[in-house]
């Protein structure tokens, strides 16, 4: 059966009517024609009465060849005109517009309905590219893109400049928030154990359900939770970020949101690189200072698994042959032997295979030992302040390597005499430069000590962290450890 479908959304003197159209697509029937017709209908859309019952009969198979007057009687939507081709392809149904002079059942009909297609599909991306813009506005807006909002937080309903969008308040898991990242903060600790803790205690995850490892590691990784100042700046703008917002904004008041497309294996922040970082309306809860810690904790667990490299045991790296100075390496997953007898032929080494488990154990002892000598001792930690008089000394700091290295550009580019005075300009850049870091450098020696009492009661749970912890505890105190085939020497940092 061939269906004629007829449109007209208003009468006009210029419009052809319905029943023009329909006699004119008689034309080019051959034998009997059902009719279907939407007066007073748009075609913006396909949601028409008489339209949806062709539909429906084409679906039910009664249905073999649609003919029309033109092709914008079915649509003036690409997509939708797209969509229907599609579905006549799947119930055989041929389609033909007696204006354009277009039959899916002749090869120029077909070659038509290709470039349709093409058309449509451009369409389809030009939808997608608007949605992703409005996107990204909203984003540096630091507006809420919307989802389930982190653990910690809940979403209120706003309105920003007429805009409306949601908002973030903290709720009463945020103290779980703060409990998490200050314990992996803490040397020792490891995800593994927090996760175990937790787990125990009957905390559970923000899907409802027990906390595992990744978990754990991507609520850590969320900026949403940073008091985002100069130093969260920098650290997103080294790992290559884009970020909306000025340096002068991130005064560390004000939490992150971080967005961007990601391969479909790989997880949420792993790989910030053009990802865009912009400030939220909500206040962060947890210090840059905390938070920094423990991005470089984790940067630091992601190394250690990237290769086999002191996979076997936590010496590697500070143990040295006690005669040559070269370092030791671990020879079929179990011995010591040193690299200046095996690679450089610069050394006898030592006689014999020396166990890693022997010499973890002697040195772990020791660990153990020295530890009780220096209970209540105290040592800087040497970190940079993230007092407020700091992140302005830091914005400064940033805005003076931005000028000099606009001088520098322009200096290479201008005249002899222009250049003298660019590089005059450059000279006090650089001076006020030295000055703010001598300040940066007073007030972090300015900064509390950290008693290694902090440290100590976590030694006697050592056999039992991970390799890349104890690795971390070893290298904190080590210089290096010597060794000789009858004696273990050990150079403490303290």
């Amino acid at each position: 059966m061939t269906a004629i479908y007829a449109r007209q959304s208003v009468d006009k003197k210029d419009s052809i009517s319905i029943d023009t159209q329909i006699d004119m697509c008689r034309r080019y029937c051959a034998g009997e024609c059902r009719v279907y017709s939407d007066k007073g209908w748009s075609g913006k859309n396909l949601d028409r009465p008489e339209f949806q019952r062709m539909l429906s009969d084409i679906k039910g198979g009664q249905i073999d060849k649609l003919v029309v007057y033109k092709l914008d009687r079915i649509s003036r939507s690409l997509n939708d005109f797209s969509n229907l081709m599609e579905m006549f392809k799947q119930y055989g149904v041929e389609f033909a517009s007696t204006v354009e002079t277009f039959d899916t059942s002749t090869p120029i009909g077909r070659a038509m309905l290709g470039i349709i297609m093409v058309f449509a599909e451009l369409e389809r991306e030009n939808i997608l590219l608007r949605v992703k813009d409005n996107y990204y506005a909203r984003g540096e807006k630091g507006l809420y893109l919307g989802g389930v909002p982190v653990y910690g937080f809940d979403k209120i309903p706003a309105k920003l400049s007429g805009i409306k969008t949601s908002v973030l308040i903290p709720n009463n898991n945020l103290a779980t928030v703060e409990y998490i990242y200050n314990a992996y903060r803490e040397s020792g600790n490891s995800l593994g154990r927090i996760v175990k803790d937790l787990n125990e205690r009957g905390i559970l995850s923000p899907a409802g359900t027990l906390w595992d490892s990744s978990k754990l590691s991507r609520l850590l990784r969320s900026p949403t939770y940073v008091m985002a100042d100069v130093d969260v700046y920098r650290y997103f703008r080294e790992k290559g970020a884009k970020i909306s917002n000025p340096v002068e904004d991130f005064t560390g008041e004000r939490g992150c949101f971080l967005y961007g497309k990601r391969e479909a294996n790989e997880r949420k922040y792993t790989d910030v690189h053009d990802h865009v970082l912009s400030l939220g309306l909500h206040n962060g809860v947890i210090s840059s200072e905390v938070w920094l810690d423990v991005q470089r904790k984790l940067d630091g667990n992601a190394q250690i698994k990237k290769g086999k490299s002191g996979s076997y045991s936590w010496l590697t790296g500070i143990i040295k042959c006690g005669k040559c100075g070269y370092a030791m390496r671990v020879q079929g997953g179990e011995y010591f032997y040193c690299t200046g007898k095996a690679n450089n032929g610069v050394c006898e080494g030592v006689n014999g295979k020396p166990l890693i488990s022997d010499i973890e154990r002697a040195v772990y002892a020791e660990l153990k030992r020295k530890f009780d000598e220096v209970r209540g001792v105290i040592v800087d930690e040497n970190k940079p302040s993230s007092s407020p008089k700091a992140n302005k000394l830091k914005m400064r700091l940033e805005t003076l390597n931005t000028q000099i290295g606009n001088l520098v550009d322009k200096i290479a580019d201008t005249s002899e005499a222009i250049g003298a005075v660019l590089e005059k300009k450059l000279e006090e850049l650089i001076s006020e430069r030295a000055e703010i870091q001598s300040e940066l450098d007073k007030l972090s020696s300015a900064k509390p000590k950290l008693a290694y009492a902090d440290i100590i009661p976590l030694i006697d749970e050592f056999p039992e962290m991970p390799l890349g912890t104890k690795r971390e505890i070893a290298r904190q105190f080590i210089a290096k450890i010597l060794l000789w085939e009858d004696k273990i020497e050990i150079v403490w940092k303290f």
